[in-house]
């Protein structure tokens, strides 16, 4: 039935509830949990002003890729059913790998106009095919496909996306959750499209083992800081980031959301696709979809993951596309293979996981649903793509560091600038220990704390073991659920052998669990149409109301995710709604700073934490002879001056740290003789410019006598040592007692070297 010959009644119930349920949740959650004190309207004004002053740069990164998508789509998907579906997956693909070519070449970083232009033409030219397609193409509004009122089940996810993605990384899913306080964020996710803005060109550095992933996502953050209106052309890229009010840092969490949103759809079509396919009548296959995509968005983890700037959601989004792609069996083998070599091909780009995450589910469904004399055109056209969707990323790191997937494969490609020592020591710690026996990894693929009973799991295992029985009962799905139990199996393998087994490696399993939840749900259908058809003159509304018994899954993941969040902090979750990013840095009130006595910017200044002491203290990003060192902290997202110091680059950044993987500065040596009465550590770190130390002992406990993560050339007792030695003229500045962190100053002259600083290829060297 063509859309336009629906009753008004029916388009108009799905759109009218979901808007209603969505800014209902939105208005609700944001009210909840704000920072003691402050006035409860504030909370929704914040959500709706951030949707508006950094949510549009991620929509219009979002419908770039989209239109980008559109040439692809039509070559490889001419006569396919779900032709506009994969536009939406292929032109992500597109997107995010040109995001990270042009990262490379240089086109995103720098100060300037330049980057803002070509930031802006790549997604404006995938607008202007977008708009182009709405107006005169198939996607003109009287062609959209009605919305069915099932689609409230998406309300609450999507708001819940909407303003937890609103509140600063670091602010929800604080240090007791399972982030950590967003530590990833902060290290790197974040922290290295800073540095590559404000260097020459997205690049791998010596102090950030992390910058050698592929970083497609990071690279697509980058991308979006290079579109974001905050200072003057020209102006500084850092400042134009997180100065001010940092709505770059919410632009880009809310970007992540929005591949989420893209997943949802996307396994919603897959779905749609499946049940069809199992003969499902329209309405109730397109139920079903709804479902799957509002289970996939509800689910906590998924909501945990896509509200923090990480990579996750963009594995997902292009994970669905690839089983989409798969079960599509109106392309021609060569375009399914290429389609869905390009999707997993990207999706390694978003996280290399997605290799043995992704790739398993993606080529059994291929496999599995074409006749073998299609596999040679379908196995060559996926290879050939997929190679040609990471090449960037392998050819980068071999110029960078001899091996094209540095940090891994050491024995095959080399061990890059790492010592064996620390290859030894990040793979120990990136895998299983030595010893776990199976046993022991599959205890913990249930375990609560590491395995799919996490909380943050939700129901999703005992909707796994309901959807096989299911699935695998109904001769019409048994074959689509054979080879979907078949990739969950490879999955779980896959993470107890390759992973160091951590609950979020688990995430790509939900796509394939909710599609086996979607083959019972259409097991169930048919089996209510069937017996009551006898008895009934119209067992279709019968089969519908079966479906209200699968609504409570995705309901239930929904309430799940919501109760997690309301419970953090506290039960303060929105405590940095209101105060943002600005809060975080101390940027955002730089202005009423200046303009304040002196007496009273010290004393504000003096009651904020180390970071805002430092960007508005020190000022290590603007003020000579003021370097810092992280001594323990490795997130220094928020600090201004931390712009991308190696530790073989003695100038190149005001502020340097480094992974715990990383060399550490603290033994280079010294590039003249230290003096007889000071510390060779203090010596060594004035020589490279540092006259401040933030120390965390806290961290440093962590990393050196617990987790055992750091060089064991240097251990604790040798840190507390340099800090009380008289040598090593370390004077005490500032403590702050509540976040373990104690900031000395180095009272050594700064002496001048007489080696020449190389310059890293991040901060504008060869690589």
């Amino acid at each position: 039935m063509h859309p336009s010959e629906h009753p008004p009644a029916a388009r108009l119930a799905g759109p009218i509830g979901l808007s209603a349920i969505t800014i209902g949740s939105i208005l609700a959650l944001s009210c909840f949990g704000l920072a003691p004190g402050t006035q409860t309207f504030l909370g929704p004004v914040s959500v709706i002003s951030l949707l508006f002053y950094a949510g549009v740069f991620a929509l219009a990164y979002m419908l770039g890729a989209l239109g980008l998508g559109r040439p692809l789509a039509a070559i490889l998907a001419t006569n396919s059913p779900h032709r506009m579906w994969i536009q939406l997956g292929l032109g992500l693909a597109a997107m995010l790998w040109i995001s990270h070519l042009l990262g490379v070449l240089g086109l995103l970083s720098g100060p300037g106009s330049r980057p803002r232009i070509v930031g802006w033409g790549v997604v404006g030219l995938g607008m202007f095919l977008l708009a182009d397609q709405i107006i005169r193409g198939p996607l003109r509004p009287e062609k959209w496909p009605v919305l069915p009122a099932s689609a409230m089940l998406w309300g609450p996810g999507l708001a819940l996306l909407l303003v937890a993605a609103a509140s600063p990384p670091g602010m929800v899913w604080g240090p007791q959750s399972t982030e950590h306080g967003a530590f990833d964020a902060l290290s790197y996710h974040l922290q290295l499209p800073k540095e590559w803005a404000a260097g020459s060109r997205l690049w791998p550095t010596d102090h950030n083992v992390y910058s050698y992933l592929p970083s497609f996502v990071e690279a697509a953050y980058m991308h979006l800081g290079t579109m974001m209106v905050g200072t003057p052309s020209g102006g500084d890229p850092v400042q134009r980031m997180i100065g001010g009010d940092g709505n770059w840092v919410i632009a880009c969490q809310y970007l992540h959301a929005l591949m989420a949103v893209a997943a949802s759809l996307l396994t919603a079509r897959a779905a749609w696709a499946i049940a069809k396919r199992c003969d499902v009548e329209d309405r109730a296959a397109r139920i079903l979809g709804v479902l799957a995509g509002a289970f996939t968005l509800g689910t906590p983890w998924m909501i945990v993951v896509s509200t923090l700037p990480y990579n996750e959601a963009g594995l997902l989004a292009l994970g669905a596309a690839g089983i989409l792609i798969a079960i599509d069996s109106a392309l021609a083998p060569w375009a399914r293979g290429t389609a869905a070599g390009l999707a997993v091909g990207v999706a390694c780009g978003c996280k290399p996981t997605a290799l043995f995450m992704i790739g398993p589910v993606v080529g059994l469904l291929l496999l599995g649903t074409e006749p073998p004399r299609g596999w040679p055109k379908m196995i060559a056209g996926g290879i050939l793509a997929g190679i040609a969707a990471i090449a960037p990323w392998l050819i980068r790191n071999f110029l960078a560091c001899g091996n094209p997937v540095f940090p891994f494969a050491s024995r095959l490609f080399g061990t890059g600038h790492w010592t064996p020592e620390q290859v030894s020591r990040h793979a120990a710690n990136h895998h299983a220990p030595p010893g776990t026996s199976l046993g022991d990894r599959f205890s913990k693929l249930i375990n609560g704390e590491f395995g799919l009973t996490h909380p943050q799991w939700g129901i999703a295992l005992l909707v796994l073991a309901i959807a096989l029985i299911g699935a695998l009962a109904w001769n019409k799905s048994r074959r689509l659920g054979t080879l979907l139990a078949l990739g969950l199996a490879a999955q779980a393998v896959c993470w107890m052998a390759l992973t160091h087994l951590q609950s979020r490696f688990l995430i790509p399993l939900l796509t394939p669990v909710t599609l086996l939840l979607t083959l019972a749900g259409a097991a169930l259908v048919i089996w209510v149409s069937r017996s009551s058809a006898n008895t009934a003159k119209r067992p279709a509304p019968l089969a519908i109301a079966a479906l209200g018994v699968l609504a409570l899954a995705p309901l239930s993941q929904c309430v799940s995710s919501i109760s997690a969040f309301l419970e953090q902090n506290k039960f303060l979750p929105n405590q940095g709604l209101v105060y943002g990013v600005g809060t975080m840095t101390g940027m955002g009130v730089e202005d009423a700073l200046r303009a304040a006595a002196q007496t009273d910017r010290e004393n504000a200044i003096n009651t904020m934490g180390p970071i805002a002491y430092i960007n508005l203290k020190i000022r290590p990003q603007e003020t000579a002879d003021a370097g810092v060192f992280l001594l323990g902290d490795s997130t220094p997202l928020y600090i201004l001056g931390a712009t991308g110091t190696t530790t073989t680059d003695r100038a190149s950044s005001p502020v340097i740290y480094h992974t715990t993987w990383d060399a550490s500065p603290l033994l280079l040596p010294t590039t003249q003789p230290a003096a007889a009465d000071s510390h060779p550590w203090s010596s060594s770190l004035r020589d490279q410019g540092i006259r401040y130390v933030l120390v965390n002992l806290s961290e440093l406990d962590r990393l050196i006598t617990k987790s055992r993560y750091y060089n064991p050339a240097i251990t604790f007792d040798d840190i507390q040592s340099w800090l009380r030695a008289p040598a090593s003229h370390l004077r005490p500045v500032r403590a702050w007692p509540e976040a373990a962190s104690q900031l000395f100053e180095i009272d050594l002259p700064p002496r001048p070297s007489n080696a020449t600083p190389r310059k890293s290829p991040a901060n504008g060297g060869p690589p």
